[in-house]
Order: structure tokens, then C-alpha cells, then sequence
């Protein structure tokens, strides 16, 4: 952690500390898990009662004494504040209720203010028994976007077809993430990825080209982007015991085929 995020952290911790609605403090996230960097934002978390997380997110939006002044400050989730300072320092504040902080992930959380203890299981990270619905999802999500190909070529729509094609490349991505067993709860913020990711899959993804808005190249590329997708996704799937979604495969395929000629 540098001199200037654990200033920021501090002073927001200070200022959490001394109201009364906050039961304690914690840092959370890359910093909180000791893997950040000097580009990491700082996130903190607030215990709260539940009845008191609207207000807090409510009041801390608009600012409270001692804390550091904000250029912008969000609510995100209903829960959440993100927040940007005048220098363009940025920290979050989650505030969760005492059942939410248990069922958090303990290597990321330090504490900082007040007495609060974690039982020993939220110390370390929970099995993910979800692994294999959010690939299932993933493969589904996957060949839906794929299947509308023919609407976007049918009507020459090559910057919606360039969309597609970005959607694609993130659920790439996201399935590369599963492959290395990395839980959500571990990834950190959507600023950091290199640290999830193999160097073959790092390869992979950045020897990819987004495609020209025209015909042929984002039809060269959905194919190209099907073949690699599909062939690691479905070793994945088998290995987590999840569902492989073959009717709608076989479905998407005749589909491409009569609408386009195209195969994969």
C-alpha cells in the first residue's frame, strides 16, 4: 500500500469510527488481501445493522465530517459508495450487515476499526459450488449472441456485429477466468485481470484483432471466436459436473447454416 492510499484509507476509516452506526471497519480487496498496487482504488467495508445501511450510504453520499472531500460520490447497488476525490484518489465503502461481513471472504478483509472479530471460517475462502452455473450461463450467453449474427449481417449492422463480437470476447475471457478455479469474489475490480489469467491465455486473447466493420471480417471472426470458445468450454463443463447445453448448440448451428451458410 503507498504513503498516499494509506492516508486515504485512514481518513476514512477515522470517520467511519466515529459514528456510532458503524460497528467496525475493515479494508477490503487487493489492498485489504496485501496483492494491490499503486493503481489499486482503496476499498473499505462498514459493518452496519440493516436498518441503518440506507441512511449511512445516504449520509456518507453527501459527505461526513472528517471524511476527504469527493468530486463525485455514487451509490451503487444500494449498498455501495464510490467515490472520486478532488486528485482523483478513488475508495469504495460496502456497507453490509454483521450476516453479510461473515459470509465475506476473510483473506481480504483487515481490519481497521472496532472490536468486531470474524469467525474462523470467514477466514479463508468458501468452496465455489456455483462454478458450474455461471459456465453453463456462460455457454448459453454465448451461443444466443452468436445466433443473432444473421439479424445484424441481414440488415448491414457492422458496428452491431463489432458489439457482439466485444460481448463474446468478455465471455472468453470470463470462462478463461473459471478455467483457473478463480472465484468472483477473488477478481478484484474490473481494472485488473492479468493477475487471473495463464500466459497461453493471455496469448490467446491478445493475439485476437477485433474485427473491421465490414462483411466478412466479423463473420471471420465470430467463427474464429466459436471454435475457441467451444472447444475449452466444454472439457470445463464436463469437469464441473455442470450441463452442456446441446439442444441449443445444435439448434444455433442448423440456424447459422440455413440463414448464412456459416459454420463453426
Amino acid at each position: 500500500m503507498t504513503e498516499a492510499q494509506a492516508s486515504l484509507a485512514g481518513m476514512v476509516a477515522a470517520a467511519l469510527g466515529a459514528d456510532k452506526r458503524i460497528r467496525s471497519v475493515w479494508l477490503y480487496g487487493s489492498l485489504g488481501r496485501g496483492d494491490g498496487d499503486a493503481w489499486s482504488d482503496v476499498d473499505l467495508v462498514a459493518e452496519v445493522h440493516e436498518a441503518d445501511r440506507a441512511g449511512c450510504l445516504a449520509d456518507y453520499r453527501r459527505g461526513q465530517p472528517g471524511m476527504p472531500p469527493m468530486i463525485l460520490a455514487m451509490a451503487l447497488y444500494g449498498r455501495i459508495l464510490a467515490a472520486t476525490t478532488p486528485d482523483w484518489e478513488r475508495f469504495d465503502i460496502s456497507f453490509v450487515s454483521p450476516t453479510e461481513l461473515a459470509g465475506m471472504d476473510g483473506g481480504a478483509l483487515k481490519p481497521l476499526r472496532g472490536e468486531r472479530t470474524l469467525h474462523p471460517e470467514a477466514h479463508s475462502a468458501q468452496p465455489d459450488h456455483r462454478a458450474g452455473e455461471r459456465v453453463e450461463a456462460m455457454v448459453i450467453e454465448f451461443l444466443r449472441i452468436l445466433g443473432l449474427l444473421p439479424v445484424a449481417v441481414g440488415r448491414g449492422e457492422w458496428l452491431v456485429a463489432q458489439q457482439g463480437d466485444g460481448l463474446q470476447r468478455r465471455l472468453l475471457i470470463d470462462l478463461m477466468v473459471e478455467e483457473n478455479g478463480v472465484p468472483p469474489s477473488a477478481r478484484g475490480g474490473a481494472k485488473k485481470l492479468n493477475a487471473f489469467l495463464t500466459p497461453e491465455q493471455r496469448a490467446v486473447l491478445e493475439a485476437l484483432r477485433p474485427p473491421a466493420a465490414q462483411p466478412g471480417a466479423v463473420i471471420d471472426a465470430a467463427a474464429d471466436l466459436a471454435r475457441l470458445f467451444l472447444a475449452r468450454a466444454r472439457p470445463l463443463v464436463d469437469r464441473l459436473g455442470a450441463t452442456w447445453p446441446a439442444a441449443f448448440e445444435q439448434a444455433t448451428r442448423r440456424h447459422l447454416q440455413t440463414t448464412m451458410a456459416f459454420s463453426f
